[in-house]
């Protein structure tokens, strides 16, 4: 059920946003890994009765004395989770494009897509043992 939420979420921010031209979009990184440790823990995100009963609905056993643990660490994880949530999903866009050398975007040929043989066969079929046509013929591994 959260997850169908958060995928909505998502959606309409992307379906919301527009395209913006790739050599305006900044070149700074929009988050980092001390940002994530300094970033502030929300109270009560997981309490170790939801954990519990997440795992059993899961089947899994947590010892007790195990529980602390891991209910940090699964904050943590949610804690990262609401970060990346946070990012623009637009910047540093520019980087996977070739720049020319005049500091300009260029885009790279693109050929038609056909399907062809690669007029090849008799020379990967040259070192067979054995062929049949353009097929390689080999032992019957399977009896009837």
């Amino acid at each position: 059920m959260m997850l169908q939420q958060v995928s909505r979420r998502c959606m309409r921010r992307l379906s919301t946003k527009t395209l913006v031209d790739v050599t305006q979009a900044p070149r700074t990184a929009s988050w980092s890994i001390e940002e994530l440790q300094r970033h502030p823990h929300q109270v009560d995100v997981l309490s170790a009765e939801r954990l519990q009963n997440l795992a059993e609905l899961c089947h899994l056993h947590i010892p007790t004395d195990k529980l602390p643990k891991l209910l940090k660490e699964v904050e943590d994880i949610i804690q990262c989770t609401r970060v990346i949530q946070e990012l623009t999903v637009d910047a540093n866009i520019d980087d996977v494009y070739a720049k020319s050398g005049l500091g300009q975007v260029a885009a790279a040929p693109m050929r038609d897509d056909a399907v062809t043989d690669g007029n090849y066969p008799d020379q990967v079929l040259a070192n067979a043992t054995t062929k049949h046509g353009y097929y390689f013929q080999v032992p019957k591994v399977l009896e009837d």
